[in-house]
């Protein structure tokens, strides 16, 4: 097994292993180093079945279950399959469920069918980005929180710089407040917490100061020094931290399908107390 550098930004690509066979302590040791570390792993060119893709990323944790009444391991992100997550327009860049207490802690895809010209998936290193940071906003930020919200009028397509003043106060409405500089749960390094999707508002600032606050945080977060595109191929397995690696794609259109596997890693989250209530979809891949 061989693991090189993704980007400068973000990730490693693990070479040379076959996911379907059984592997010793010290490659998987080796293999959760890599991810503790650089955040993000490619597995090009596997082969995996939907039990094969589980029992490779059980190894980080335990699998989350999702999908309405009948909650399963696997699920897909897909432009044509009734089942599948998203559909087939653009996705700003987030990370799932950040408006709830504890957001999965990995998310993995697998490529399906992958259109002959091509799909991406966009990441960016919130991790990366913190350390960046000028000293300037560094200290305007400090001691300041971010509040991540499902807006449940709102397609989870777009991008949010919205101020929803007395909107969060209702039960039905996610929302989650949490330090701009949110630490990693395992070693305690800052991530920059904000997400093109989900963030509203800066506290307790005003909404005016707020606003302009998170156009300089995304300014700074969204550059390419900070980012990773995957060219997806067939047989492509992707897995990142979903607190450290934010995610985003192009509209992907429908004419041809796109689909990915998809299995999450973290404690299962309950949307059934809001999804009735929606306007829009309450997916957050």
């Amino acid at each position: 097994m061989r693991i090189v550098p993704a980007s400068p930004a973000v990730g490693s690509v693990v070479l040379d292993v076959d996911l379907r066979k059984p592997q010793t302590d010290a490659t998987w040791t080796a293999i959760r180093d890599a991810f503790d570390h650089t955040y993000l792993l490619v597995f090009p060119g596997q082969d995996l079945s939907d039990n094969e893709h589980v029992a490779a990323v059980s190894h980080l944790g335990p699998i989350a279950l999702e999908g309405g009444d009948a909650p399963r391991p696997v699920n897909y992100v897909s432009n044509v399959r009734p089942d599948g997550m998203v559909g087939p327009g653009e996705v700003s860049f987030h990370i799932d469920f950040g408006f709830f207490p504890q957001p999965y802690e990995a998310l993995t895809l697998y490529g399906l069918q992958i259109p002959s010209g091509g799909s991406e998936t966009w990441y960016v290193s919130a991790a990366r980005a913190a350390e960046t940071l000028s000293e300037d906003l560094r200290q305007r930020v400090h001691d300041l929180q971010a509040r991540q919200v499902l807006d449940l009028e709102r397609s989870t397509g777009q991008a949010m710089i919205q101020y929803l003043v007395g909107r969060c106060d209702d039960e039905r409405v996610p929302h989650q407040i949490r330090p701009v500089l949110w630490p990693h749960r395992k070693t305690g390094i800052p991530i920059l917490g904000v997400w093109q999707q989900q963030t509203d508002a800066i506290l307790p600032l005003s909404p005016e100061v707020s606003a302009e606050l998170i156009g300089l945080l995304f300014e700074h977060l969204y550059q390419e020094q900070h980012t990773f595109v995957h060219h997806w191929s067939p047989g492509d397995l992707v897995i990142w931290d979903n607190h450290a690696v934010q995610h985003g794609r192009p509209d992907v259109g429908q004419e041809v399908e796109r689909t990915l596997r998809r299995v999450a890693v973290g404690e299962k989250q309950d949307v059934s107390a809001f999804a009735s209530n929606s306007h829009g979809s309450s997916r957050a891949s």
